[in-house]
C-alpha cells in the first residue's frame, strides 16, 4: 500500500483532476526524498526564487497528502 501522495504545482491554485499527482510513497519520508529545493533566477529580474525540482521538473509549490485521513 502507498498511502502518501506527492503533488506539486506550478501555480497557486492546484489543477483540476489529477493533473498535479505526481506519485504515491509507501512512507512520507519516501515522498520528501523526490522533492528538491532549489534556487533559480527571476524571468527578466536580478532576483532569485525558490522552487521545488521533482524528478526533474520545477514546481512552485508541493504537499503530501496522507490518503488514509481522506477515507475516514
Amino acid at each position: 500500500m502507498k498511502p502518501y501522495l506527492l503533488i506539486a504545482g506550478e501555480q497557486y491554485y492546484p489543477e483540476s483532476g489529477t493533473g498535479d499527482w505526481v506519485a504515491c510513497f509507501e512512507t512520507y519520508e519516501e515522498a520528501k526524498e523526490e522533492v528538491v529545493k532549489v534556487t533559480v533566477p527571476r524571468y527578466r529580474s536580478s532576483k532569485m526564487d525558490d522552487k521545488y525540482c521533482i524528478r526533474g521538473a520545477n514546481y512552485d509549490w508541493y504537499n503530501i497528502v496522507d490518503l488514509r485521513e481522506w477515507m475516514e
